[in-house]
């Protein structure tokens, strides 16, 4: 008895499932400053990303020949969880927080502005890391940095020349604008 009324059920649950659906939906909207700032309280986007991955290979290819990186590996450079220093193991957090300093930058800024021919433009904001590290030696304190590991096995053909290993990024900033045209 009861799975015969689960069957009749079964049919009206959907039935109210479907028509909730069709209200649940919702339209995209153009994200313009106007728009950002009565969603949030603020103008534009700020992200902080944490990134760990491991790349088998990336390579370029020209005329038969080739260059790669294989095994490329993206942390916060502790090999190990005694060699992170108080740091969390895993992931390189690029993004800056001194809070001694009462510094917290995201990853990337996103906001939309207007250039001066009233063109909106959508800009995107590093953090200025080496305006702050200049204050910082200026001020008697050792630099930040962004702890960050990218290493690899570098290859020309099947050729190993060794790897490469990239770590801690001390001097960064910079916008990219991007508009139509």
């Amino acid at each position: 008895m009861q799975t015969s009324t689960r069957l009749y059920l079964l049919p009206a649950f959907t039935a109210l499932l479907s028509l909730l659906a069709g209200s649940a939906q919702a339209a995209l909207q153009v994200l313009d400053n106007h728009s950002l700032s009565e969603v949030s309280g603020q103008n534009g986007i700020s992200m902080r990303i944490d990134l760990q991955a491991t790349i088998n290979k990336v390579s370029w290819v020209d005329d038969g020949g080739s260059v790669s990186l294989r095994n490329v590996k993206i942390d916060n450079g502790c090999v190990t969880p005694s060699a992170c220093n108080g740091r969390p193991f895993g992931a390189a957090q690029l993004g800056l927080t001194l809070p001694f300093l009462g510094i917290n930058l995201p990853t990337l800024q996103v906001d939309v502005v207007t250039n001066g021919s009233g063109t909106q433009q959508l800009q995107f904001t590093l953090p200025d890391l080496t305006t702050i590290n200049q204050q910082m030696v200026a001020g008697g304190l050792d630099p930040a940095s962004i702890k960050l590991r990218l290493a690899a096995d570098m290859y020309v053909g099947e050729s190993n020349l060794g790897g490469i290993e990239i770590r801690d990024i001390t001097d960064l900033h910079g916008t990219f604008k991007v508009w139509g045209h």
